[in-house]
């Protein structure tokens, strides 16, 4: 990827990216050493990602590592003294059940029909915009709002109906 593609592609997210690192770490400061970090990595990686499919997708995953690897690096705080007298058991216990959970839903995805599958990945997973929606699966704009929100709307049932 040449400079000129990289500006037109990755700077752009940088505002969104400013967002969810602040919902991640809690600070503005924070946030945006996180996103220069993480477009500095993305600057010295642009070769690959000529290859991606989705790239803003990669993107948003590479900021979501690294802001992941600054919470656990950081010094403990009264919240992670709590959590550190949290016994093995409970936390196996939790994971058990976050995994349990994760199987769940993945089942009821499976479940959705085959647009409403396609849209939630699309939108949950991939992280695709709406604008990218509407192109991969030929839809209008106000059809990708419906499409989800039912998929949504039947995730929740299915969850109820258990």
């Amino acid at each position: 990827m040449k400079q000129d593609q990289f500006l037109n592609r990755i700077l752009p997210l940088q505002p969104r990216l400013q967002l969810v690192a602040e919902r991640l770490l809690g600070s503005e400061a924070e946030a945006e050493d996180a996103v220069q970090d993480v477009v500095a990595k993305l600057w010295e990686r642009r070769a690959e990602l000529d290859r991606l499919l989705n790239i803003e997708g990669y993107v948003m995953n590479t900021l979501r590592n690294h802001c992941l690897m600054l919470i656990r690096h950081r010094q403990p705080t009264v919240k992670d003294e709590v959590l550190a007298n949290y016994s093995d058991d409970d936390a196996a216990r939790d994971a058990a059940l976050c995994e349990e959970r994760a199987a769940l839903l993945d089942s009821m995805i499976e479940q959705l029909p085959a647009v409403q599958r396609q849209a939630v990945q699309m939108r949950y997973i991939d992280c695709l915009s709406h604008e990218e929606m509407q192109q991969r699966l030929h839809m209008s704009s106000s059809n990708v709002y419906t499409t989800i929100s039912r998929a949504i709307s039947t995730l929740k049932a299915m969850s109820h109906g258990r």
